[in-house]
């Protein structure tokens, strides 16, 4: 990894930087592929290099940390403002403490802001990337993009629906998720401290005593996660050339 760039500045915190953290050092057990998912082929080429091509044109990012797993030399910091860190843990959330540590590493501030994003959303925009930045520099804790909810929520007892629940304040989250770097580490080191599974960003930053802004998103900001989803993701990013 090399020096973070120069200070960038925003008009509502004139000191503060922006920079993207993608986790990608999972196996994609879920995606039945024979390597790991972000690196299976999209429309092209590797599901995550769609990712990256999205975070490439948002012009405020200041750098794209991409955490791999040791030995993993499949992606390559040749592109503007690209890093990869080879220090991905056995969790998303371990990954992301390492990366956090890295961008700290390299002379990134606790005040400086960082959105995570999951390598597998490949359909993230940079009108979808901007909304959140727009929306969380004014806020005081940060927050994620989100839908919500359209479908009737069942709950399950034994394979049988037993309930139907309210969907009316019901989100599905998504990323990026944004958060200062400094509070964000913090949030997770307490939640490893305590135990505590933590799933996304916004999970850790709640069970810290925080409440994240929920910035609507889109439905074709998905996560790429079952076999069926690679049909799907294609077929967007296809009728988007």
């Amino acid at each position: 990894m090399h020096a973070l760039p120069m200070t960038q500045t925003t008009p509502q915190d004139p000191q503060a930087r922006l920079f993207a953290l993608i986790p990608c050092a999972g196996s994609g057990a879920r995606a039945g592929t024979a390597q790991p998912k972000q690196y299976q082929p999209v429309a092209g080429q590797p599901m995550v290099l769609h990712t990256l091509a999205a975070l490439a044109r948002v012009a405020r990012l200041t750098a794209v940390l991409v955490v791999v797993a040791p030995g993993d030399a499949t992606l390559n910091a040749a592109a503007p403002r690209l890093q990869v860190a080879p220090c991905g843990g056995p969790t998303r959330a371990a990954s992301v403490r390492n990366g956090l540590s890295a961008l700290r590493a390299q002379g990134a501030a606790d005040t400086d802001w960082v959105l995570v994003h999951d390598a597998a959303r490949c359909l993230v925009t940079p009108e979808l990337v901007d909304r959140l930045i727009d929306a969380c520099l004014r806020d005081a804790v940060g927050g994620l993009l989100a839908h919500r909810v359209a479908d009737t929520l069942k709950q399950a007892v034994d394979g049988r629906a037993a309930a139907t629940l309210d969907r009316r304040d019901k989100w599905l989250a998504q990323t990026p998720q944004m958060f200062r770097i400094g509070a964000l580490a913090q949030a997770l080191d307490r939640a490893q401290q305590v135990g505590l599974e933590v799933t996304d960003e916004a999970s850790a930053m709640e069970a810290a005593g925080h409440a994240p802004l929920l910035v609507p998103g889109g439905a074709q900001n998905f996560k790429v996660t079952w076999p069926e989803d690679f049909a799907l993701a294609e077929a967007i990013l296809r009728s988007r050339e």
